[in-house]
């Protein structure tokens, strides 16, 4: 039977790329200038930033589950484990009834639609309710405002948000580098279990640690706007070629074309001493996010897309 389910998965918010579009248009109806594999393109927002079946749930074997004990659950905190387990349970669940419909020679074409839409769709249901809880936070930032982060219920779920955001590209691309063939298929099959348990933890940690980091907005009244990319959140303290953990875990993070945010230790180098950005550190800012990036950079104008073009590559090989 064919799948069912809205094939288009989004793995950067709509929403979010919106405030890229110069003309502020709706989010059905808005543009971002695009720089893909060298070519710089107007593109609408709903057709970036995306992947056909990205959130789809794989079928997890017994194998699959060993391997995300093994690679996730078990350096886990023992207060997330069991939290862990259930998504574990949660994941493999629609894949198993299936079958056991099938089995039990009482399927319907109904009831297997319905189970293929809740394969099809579940994982993108449940990073869409993540976006939705973090979007609030997003349009506080965005607005100058950082008052939530001295509420610890805020701070715990703005985490949350952010970490996802962060794991949820950049695991497989960093899978897509150090796993072979054969074991990158299996990494694929628990990729959808594997980003939410390390976002789980990382937001877990992050939270925890809250008092070491300052959290701080760049505003860019420049001629170089703030770019973004299909990797929006990066460590702008680590390299992006390196697949170990990085020694520093400090997050820059374009909120729009004018404005950015930064999650650094207090003492941090990447710390500037203004919240004004110079058109030499905004662009400094996109080089980062682009040597961050997986295949997509986004722009509100095409000229600054043109100069990472041309200077990416010497950027890059730097590191």
């Amino acid at each position: 039977m064919a799948s069912i389910g809205k094939k288009l998965h989004h793995y950067v918010p709509q929403f979010y790329l919106k405030a890229w579009d110069d003309d502020a248009r709706t989010v059905e109806n808005a543009y971002v200038f695009c720089l893909q594999e060298g070519e710089i393109r107007r593109s609408k927002v709903r057709n970036v930033g995306a992947e056909n079946h990205f959130y789809r749930l794989r079928e997890l074997n017994d194998k699959d589950v060993r391997l995300i004990r093994e690679l996730a659950i078990a350096d886990s905190p023992e207060r997330l484990k069991a939290v862990h387990e259930q998504l574990v349970w949660s994941f493999s669940l629609p894949h198993s009834t299936r079958k056991k419909l099938q089995a039990s020679g009482h399927a319907t074409p109904e009831l297997l639609a319905s189970v293929d839409n809740v394969i099809a769709e579940m994982n993108e249901n449940l990073h869409t309710s993540i976006e939705e809880d973090f979007k609030p936070f997003l349009d506080s930032m965005r607005a100058g405002d950082l008052s939530f982060y001295s509420e610890r219920p805020s701070a715990a779920v703005f985490f949350r948000g952010i970490a996802a955001q962060y794991l949820r590209t950049n695991q497989m691309k960093k899978a897509r580098t150090i796993w072979k063939a054969n074991e990158f298929e299996a990494f694929e099959r628990i990729a959808n279990v594997l980003v939410h348990i390390y976002a789980i933890n990382l937001g877990h940690s992050l939270y925890a640690d809250r008092e070491r980091y300052k959290i701080s907005l760049l505003d860019n009244a420049t001629e170089v706007p703030f770019v973004t990319a299909d990797q929006p959140v990066i460590n702008i303290a680590s390299n992006p070629k390196e697949t170990k953990p990085p020694d520093k875990f400090e997050l820059y993070y374009p909120l729009s074309a004018t404005r950015a945010m930064l999650l650094v230790e207090p003492a941090s180098k990447h710390l500037p001493n203004s919240s004004s950005v110079t058109p030499m550190s905004a662009h400094l800012y996109n080089l980062h996010m682009g040597a961050h990036s997986h295949q997509q950079i986004f722009a509100s104008t095409p000229q600054e897309l043109d100069s990472l073009r041309s200077e990416l590559p010497a950027f890059s090989s730097c590191f």
